[in-house]
Parts: structure tokens; sequence; C-alpha cells
């Protein structure tokens, strides 16, 4: 029953952690064609977006160590030590990716487009790497 209860907390955290970034794309489009005075209402919503995701990922760590433990995984198997890699990466490259567009965002520098391209460009990468993710803990390959 723990173990089913985890299981669930998991795979509802990765979908918080993974499907709100989906929305962003909708946002960027119509910031596109707002006035400049709608501008800072799309940041807003589009750091809470990120404030989401990063809310998720702090279920779904703990929730995947308490997997790993319930389900007697190895942490030297392949599957999992390639997800903490790419999971510390995952974080390494939300703070640099989307900390410094938040940042343009409320700089006297700010441009539409060049905020949406930088935004969108972060998007669809952290959008990959959490995919890869993903494929690892579903169908967990066994490498060595």
């Amino acid at each position: 029953m723990l173990y089913t209860l985890t299981l669930y907390l998991h795979i509802l955290s990765a979908i918080i952690a993974t499907g709100p970034l989906f929305g962003i794309f909708p946002l960027l489009n119509r910031m596109e064609k707002a006035p400049d005075d709608q501008l800072q209402s799309y940041v807003i919503a589009i750091q809470g977006v990120l404030r989401a995701v990063a809310n998720g990922g702090h279920v779904l760590v703990p929730t995947g160590l308490l997997l790993i433990w319930f389900g007697g995984w190895s942490f030297s198997s392949f599957w999992i030590l390639a997800t903490i890699v790419i999971m510390l990466c995952s974080l390494l490259f939300m703070a640099r990716a989307f900390k410094p567009s938040m940042a343009f965002a409320q700089s006297d520098e700010f441009t539409k487009i060049r905020f949406i391209k930088m935004v969108k460009t972060a998007t669809y990468q952290y959008i990959l790497l959490m995919g890869i993710l993903l494929w690892l803990m579903v169908d967990k390959p066994m490498l060595w």
C-alpha cells in the first residue's frame, strides 16, 4: 500500500514537473501579439508556470528515492545513475536558462521578441531533458 501511494505521488509530481511547461507556448504566442502595457502580466504568468514545475520537482525527488529503496534497486544501476546525473544537470539548466530570461524581463534592455525566443528555447530544451528522465524512469534501461 505504501509503495502504491508513493508511486502515485511520484507520477503526479512528474506530471506537475513537466505538464505546465507546455502551457508556456500559448502564453508566448499571446504575448507576441499583446500590447506593451500587458507584457508584464505574461511574464508573471510564465514565472508562475516555472514555479509550479519547480515545486513538482520537490516531491518528485524524494518519492523517487523512496521508490528506489522500496523496489530494492541498486543505486549503481545504469538508469538510476543516469537519472541522477541528468536530474542534477536539469537543475543547473533550469537556473541558467530560465532565471536569466526572467531577469532580462525586468531589465531596461527588455525586448518582447528576444524574451520570447529565450523562453521558447529554454522550454524546448527543458522538455527534452524531462523526456529523457521520464524515459529512464519508465524503461529502466540496463547498460551494465
